[in-house]
């Protein structure tokens, strides 16, 4: 069979054909997905696998959490800021210095592409039943559109392409954004009309995918610059749709929040859809750090250094402390219950103990694994505890006895004293069962779950005016996070829906689920304000950097960032890659700004 080359956007768009364990980013690479493999039977479910595959890259690396949690009011920079996109660097963030936005890029034009052969050559394909055929033709779309809408989100205009490209091209130029969603919204509306409503395997895409999908890009673009009178009332009527035949997709809310990231459930009955990063070769290959067969290392990116604390050392049990992202004061505090007013109804030791997401969902105990490392105590026992993070300050009685504790006492490290390296730990996504003590995670990434479709739906209500609608969605999402015996403290009033309370219940719910920074970029205060640009410029959202020292704590360090100082209105879409620009000689033109 002859081999074709490969190219567009500048950017080589190969896909192993047979088992999908390499993707090349050379600039003239080959591959054997060719028109007539492609009218094969094994063409077209290789190709598939091939376009899910790009869902490890976009959702697992450093890019998958720089991209789209980074520089939000949930999260502050860690010790590493990738491209400048937690605190907006303009000397960083940059057309040719934002690698990660670079990569996302490449990522989708590849599987765009490979989905563009599968659906121009697919439907002539032998050997596959009428069935079979329509289901993968569907999946390709419903991904096609998945990839397309992460390019709207992150650059507005794009090129815009539904033809399988064989042959390198300059000839590029993006198309307006209203085009683009319309295109999302077509593969969507087509693939809910044909795909399976439950997976044949793990990760395979449904009805209640598209319907979420549906949903999700509705209520985007309602806002965007190709907004349409009905965007909110179709989000409505996607999410409701999902939401009142749940059951039809084996779907539901999982009882505990524990238990939705709970490891050996991430294909749990609560999730839509998800990237899978398991030791099945049909979907997952490993490659180091070289980010091109997209390894998991999520379960690194909210650890911070429980390493150099204490009586501890590193484990396979905590994990690579990549200390990527910090939690904000305003992400800790959200989980505080509060009254319509937003006093605290909570204080000292019960805070956050009526919601208990909190609890569940963030470490805040290390226990000794090494005696007497980094300056602790040959009389510390293993299991016991090492660091405690009580999340409130405490009083000096408090502090003097734990000081005073024996045989050794732990170390406290309060709010005030949390630094870039030192904080609470998003235990979301760790991962225990790795081969090695820096291995790389093997767990499936959530990517949308159900209880995001209740609080679509409660959005998309609200701005419908239909707050008493949007307050009882809130609620199921709200009451599930709910303390024994304390369900009804949870609910809320019509009269207290606002975008600003959904925004927060997001926060509450989906922190480090890949979606905040759209969340902000998406959303508008009741004045018309961008609330990316709102929050992140209000330090009580995004704090300001400063210097911090810790008390009986020899390593010091810095918390925040100049976020709030740097972000400016353009900063609401990402560099177009300048790569990309001086690929086509400049045809492809560049954001506002940049």
């Amino acid at each position: 069979m002859k081999k074709i080359v490969l190219a567009t956007l500048g950017t080589a768009l190969v896909l192993s054909a047979t088992s999908c364990n390499k993707d090349i980013l050379d600039e003239n690479p080959t591959s054997v997905l060719t028109p007539a493999f492609l009218q094969t039977s094994q063409g077209v479910e290789a190709g598939v696998v091939g376009v899910y595959s790009g869902l490890r890259q976009i959702y697992g690396n450093d890019a998958a959490t720089f991209t789209t949690e980074a520089g939000t009011d949930l999260w502050t920079t860690g010790i590493s800021a990738s491209s400048g996109l937690s605190d907006y660097d303009n000397n960083a963030l940059t057309p040719s210095g934002d690698g990660s936005h670079s990569f996302v890029w490449t990522a989708c034009y590849q599987k765009i592409n490979a989905a563009n052969g599968v659906l121009q050559y697919g439907p002539n394909a032998q050997g596959l039943s009428p069935t079979r055929l329509t289901q993968l033709l569907a999946e390709a779309k419903l991904l096609r559109a998945q990839y397309y809408f992460v390019l709207a989100q992150d650059f507005g205009d794009v090129p815009l392409y539904t033809a399988f490209i064989d042959q390198p091209t300059k000839d590029i130029s993006r198309a307006p954004l209203a085009d683009v969603y319309t295109q999302i919204l077509k593969d969507l509306t087509e693939s809910l009309a044909t795909i399976a409503d439950k997976p044949a395997q793990p990760g395979r895409v449904t009805r209640a995918t598209a319907l979420h999908l549906l949903a999700k890009v509705y209520l985007t673009r309602a806002t965007s610059s190709a907004k349409q009178a009905t965007d909110y009332a179709m989000a409505a009527q996607y999410a409701k749709e999902l939401i009142d035949n749940q059951g039809r997709y084996g779907l539901a809310l999982e009882a505990d929040p524990a238990t939705v990231f709970a490891e050996g459930n991430e294909n749990g009955k609560e999730v839509i859809f998800n990237a899978q990063f398991n030791n099945d070769a049909t979907f997952t290959g490993l490659d180091g750090f070289t980010y091109v067969s997209g390894e998991n290392v999520l379960n690194f990116q909210y650890r911070s250094r429980y390493d150099k604390m204490p009586n501890m050392a590193r484990d396979t049990y905590n994990g690579r402390p990549f200390a990527r992202h910090v939690p904000t004061y305003f992400l800790e505090n959200s989980y505080i219950l509060r009254d319509a007013s937003g006093n605290a109804l909570e204080s000292g030791a019960a805070l956050r103990t009526t919601d208990t997401r909190y609890n569940k969902w963030f470490t805040t105990v290390y226990t000794v694994n090494a005696p007497n490392a980094n300056g602790g105590s040959t009389k510390a026992v293993i299991g016991d505890t090492s660091v405690w993070y009580p999340g409130r300050d405490l009083t000096a009685a408090q502090l003097a006895r734990i000081a005073s504790r024996t045989p050794y006492p732990y170390l406290v490290i309060q709010p005030s004293q949390y630094t870039t390296e030192y904080f609470p730990t998003l235990n979301k996504f760790d991962s225990r069962n790795r081969s090695s003590l820096n291995g790389f995670s093997t767990r499936p990434n959530i990517i949308y779950r159900l209880a995001e479709t209740y609080l679509m739906a409660a959005e998309a209500y609200f701005y419908l005016g239909n707050s008493a609608q949007a307050a009882t969605y809130l609620n199921v999402v709200r009451e599930r996070a709910a303390a024994a015996g304390k369900k009804s403290l949870m609910d809320i009033t019509a009269a207290q829906v606002s975008i600003d309370f959904i925004l927060d219940e997001r926060a509450r719910e989906l922190c480090g689920e890949f979606t905040r920074w759209y969340d902000l970029k998406r959303t508008v205060t009741a004045g018309g304000a961008s609330e990316l640009l709102t929050r992140i410029r209000n330090t009580n959202y995004a704090p300001a950097l400063r210097s911090v020292t810790t008390p009986g704590f020899t390593k010091g360090g810095v918390y925040g960032s100049n976020a709030a100082i740097n972000i400016k209105d353009f900063h609401v879409l990402r560099p177009i890659p300048q790569s990309e620009i001086d690929r086509t000689g400049g045809k492809l033109t560049q954001n506002p700004g940049y």
